[in-house]
């Protein structure tokens, strides 16, 4: 038995109406899906955090109840510990992994020897493991904390918090995305059928009519009123059938079309001259239709465009064809008219060449536009080396201050507890205990001072730009334990003050980059100058990236720093390069144009 294919025909409503909603149900249902996975992955932070905090707090409060051994007190903080939601088993341990106490009184006194409690009493900061119960399905995160009083370890703790929170949490965001997918959707299905009989509805009525004069009714009229392209059509329709009524030839018709297009249309003859044109040509240029007869095209073009000059002209006849060229057309008063310019040949039904149809459209506007994108990007541009040089008067007013003010006070400070020292001289305890604070302090003023040169380089303005650069790889090389090598040209002399701070931070940036992202063992840095221009190059070994992820539409997640070394090798007028691809190190390049 055949079955007729007109029963699976589809009415353009139908079809668009299809087509929307399958649009809506699947932005509906990966909207919801990311937005679960993503309230997974924040609700699963947010636990391990509160886990983290309430292991830190048990033990801040357990190093005293835990240096004297006052097991009751113990006791009451695990019970208390235990009462939190969700929390599964706490312990305590001891330097050796023995359990000092447990939320299961059997255990106290044990000694744990399982990877978890040695990865636990082995570290020296917070951490945790997502493991699961032993023959239960459920998971748990395992948190360790050290326990320390005066920088001695007393122990450490290990906190069971469970999973089962964020399972709660996910399966009450689902219920409700659900119900919003399914609000969504059937608002989407009555959307789509609404604007599937907006759009097709006109479509149908001039099927409709072009089918009553296909059967020869010439009365047929259209009564669509619209500004847009439905509109124009109903309105040639209309107009076709008044011309077929009336019994005109149909070069009328075709003017018709003609004279209602838009854009500007012009045909051409074999030798280049104008032999029609419509409504928005003689608008846009000025002159009217009698004027532009005749006339050869390259009176309305400008004198540099030899497209229908001479031999451009037989090649648009033999094939060629123009596609959005842009240039101007000179109106009557002579001024130029920025176009997209298109052109093609016209040929008969044998295949003839007829003439050339040239469509033109008037991209005055977004010449403006252009322009406008243009001033904007120099002003933003403008305001971020303003801000990269607010940044550098506040870090130097940072720098003074550290080193100044706080550095000033460390001093005071280490002197008394000089004369601490000196003052109670006897007590071996005390006199150790103070030489390791002024130890400490000797350290802290030592960083101090450190990030008091990384705030503003004094450097630069005691020794200079050269000295400067040297110093900074040098101490690179040795704080971050890379072999860096350098080849280095006398820098003094090719910059101003505020360039010589631009060209630091540049090389300052790439050297904190390399050491934070690459992993890489060795760093060759190059400053070179030639006659007329200034070369800078670094290049490393480290384990690179896709060029594609870092610059690609999520740039700004990855590529903080090299947009701020691209800003920053702008300002001075030179040109930012970087090559890099995984496993196969990194090359940053900038070339500076020297003043002469």
């Amino acid at each position: 038995m055949e079955v007729c294919p007109k029963c699976f025909k589809c009415s353009l409503r139908t079809k668009l109406t299809l087509l929307i909603e399958g649009l809506v149900v699947i932005m509906v249902v990966v909207t919801g899906i990311i937005t679960i996975m993503r309230e997974k992955e924040s609700l699963e932070s947010e636990l391990r955090k509160r886990g983290l905090a309430l292991a830190a707090d048990v033990a801040k409060f357990t190093a005293s109840p835990l240096l004297s051994i006052d097991l009751p007190t113990l006791r009451r903080f695990v019970n208390h510990s235990m009462e939190q939601d969700y929390v599964r088993y706490v312990i305590l341990f001891d330097p050796q992994g023995k359990v000092v106490m447990h939320s299961d009184l059997k255990e106290v006194g044990k000694i744990y020897n399982d990877t978890l409690t040695t990865s636990a009493l082995k570290s020296v900061t917070s951490g945790s493991s997502r493991v699961s119960l032993s023959g239960q399905a459920e998971y748990y995160y395992d948190i360790f904390t050290p326990i320390y009083a005066d920088d001695v370890r007393l122990g450490t703790v290990r906190l069971g918090y469970s999973h089962m929170a964020v399972e709660k949490e996910v399966d009450t965001a689902i219920r409700q995305i659900f119900v919003i997918c399914e609000a969504t959707i059937f608002v989407g299905a009555v959307f789509s059928f609404l604007l599937a009989a907006f759009v097709s509805s006109p479509i149908k009525k001039i099927t409709d009519a072009t089918g009553k004069v296909a059967g020869g009714d010439l009365s047929a009229r259209l009564t669509i009123k619209s500004n847009d392209e439905i509109g124009a059509l109903a309105s040639s329709f209309n107009e076709m059938t008044e011309n077929l009524q009336k019994t005109t030839i149909s070069r009328d018709y075709v003017d018709n079309i003609i004279g209602s297009i838009n854009d500007t249309l012009v045909v051409l003859d074999q030798d280049g001259r104008i032999n029609n044109v419509n409504k928005a040509t003689c608008e846009l240029l000025g002159y009217t239709r009698k004027e532009l007869i005749g006339r050869k095209m390259r009176s309305i073009l400008p004198l540099q465009e030899q497209i229908f000059i001479e031999d451009g002209l037989q090649r648009v006849f033999g094939g060629e064809k123009i596609i959005n060229l842009e240039t101007e057309y000179l109106t009557k008063k002579g001024d130029e008219v920025p176009i997209l310019f298109s052109a093609t040949v016209m040929r008969s039904k044998d295949g003839i060449s007829q003439g050339v149809v040239g469509i033109a459209r008037d991209i005055t506007e977004r010449r403006k536009a252009e322009e406008a994108l243009r001033h904007s990007e120099r002003e933003l541009r403008f305001l971020s080396a303003q801000l990269l040089t607010a940044q550098e008067k506040e870090r130097r007013r940072l720098s003074v201050e550290l080193h100044d003010e706080l550095g000033q006070s460390l001093m005071v400070l280490k002197l008394r507890f000089r004369a601490i020292q000196r003052n109670w001289g006897n007590d071996e305890g005390l006199k150790k205990e103070c030489d390791e604070v002024i130890a400490y302090m000797n350290e802290v003023t030592e960083n101090i001072r450190r990030l008091s040169r990384d705030l503003s380089p004094l450097i630069l303005e005691d020794l200079g730009l050269t000295i400067a650069v040297r110093r900074l790889v040098e101490s690179s090389a040795k704080l971050y334990n890379i072999d860096c090598s350098l080849e280095l040209v006398e820098l003094d002399d090719l910059f101003s003050r505020d360039q010589k701070i631009t060209v630091y931070r540049i090389v300052q940036e790439c050297l904190t980059n390399i050491a934070r992202h690459s992993d890489a063992n060795r760093v060759t840095v190059i400053l070179s100058r030639n006659k007329d221009s200034f070369f800078f190059n670094i290049e490393d070994d480290g384990q690179g990236f896709d060029m594609q992820e870092v610059f690609g539409p999520d740039h700004t997640r990855y590529s903080f720093g090299l947009s701020a070394m691209n800003e920053r090798v702008r300002m001075l007028g030179g040109n930012f390069k970087v090559r890099s691809s995984k496993g196969r190190g990194t090359q940053i390049s900038f070339v500076v144009p020297l003043e002469s």
